[in-house]
């Protein structure tokens, strides 16, 4: 049975480690969201500049609080920009613009917007600081964190995908890759507000991954008890 002592510590210490993680992006903190938004949209232009089995999506990922946001996606887009173009507005919690292309139909393409915190920070910064609160060996413990940022870093990507399938590549538009049905748009459309409007998904995923890769057997079975105690 877990002590009582051991499961308060484990507690005050995680609710003290995702504060100190959590308040700097709540109050803007010069350059802390800055930091992470950048490394977002660095690994977002990696990892879908393929839209995974068809090679011709190609999406990038730009800072809506760019002063030359229009000029970036000129650059970056096959063909002149429409006129009168305007890109879409920046708000505090939305700060990232995915523009979603077809390299086979050049000279059009999409834009959506999407929140880095929202989206990538909150579960990671989640399973950081369940990993960390948990006393273990150290050695234990970086293997832990690897391992289950790769997993939580994989849903990031999963939810992402959603979100640009559902509002993008399934959509009616010039750009798209597949002609989904009425169908199948309504499921992705469930799915993608599921997984990334709904910020409890983002806790409740991270703490699945945490418990698949910091606890033990042992573990497992010492908090069985102390949740089913034998009569």
């Amino acid at each position: 049975m877990l002590p009582r002592r051991a499961i308060l510590r484990f507690s005050l210490t995680l609710a003290a480690l995702y504060s100190l993680m959590v308040v700097p992006m709540m109050v803007s903190w010069p350059g802390a969201r800055a930091a992470y938004a950048g490394l977002f949209r660095a690994a977002g232009d990696i990892v879908f500049t393929r839209f995974w089995l068809w090679s011709e999506g190609h999406v990038r990922f730009f800072d809506l609080h760019s002063a030359d946001l229009a000029d970036e996606i000129d650059r970056a887009t096959p063909g002149a920009l429409p006129e009168g173009f305007e890109t879409m507005a920046a708000t505090d919690e939305l700060d990232t613009l995915m523009v979603i292309m077809n390299r086979q139909v050049p000279g059009t393409f999409g834009q959506l917007r999407i929140s880095s915190r929202l989206a990538g920070y909150w579960p990671a910064a989640w399973l950081v600081a369940l990993t960390l609160a948990k006393p273990m060996p150290w050695r234990r413990r970086g293997k832990a964190l690897v391992g289950g940022l790769i997993l939580v870093h994989a849903f990031i990507a999963l939810r992402v995908s959603v979100t640009i399938a559902h509002a993008g590549y399934a959509a009616d538009k010039a750009y798209a890759l597949f002609d989904a049905s009425a169908l199948w748009r309504d499921i992705l459309g469930r799915a993608d507000t599921l997984l990334l409007t709904n910020p409890t998904v983002s806790f409740v995923v991270a703490t699945f991954i945490w418990l698949v890769v910091g606890v033990s057997r042992a573990e497992w079975a010492a908090l069985r008890e102390t949740l089913l105690p034998e009569e």
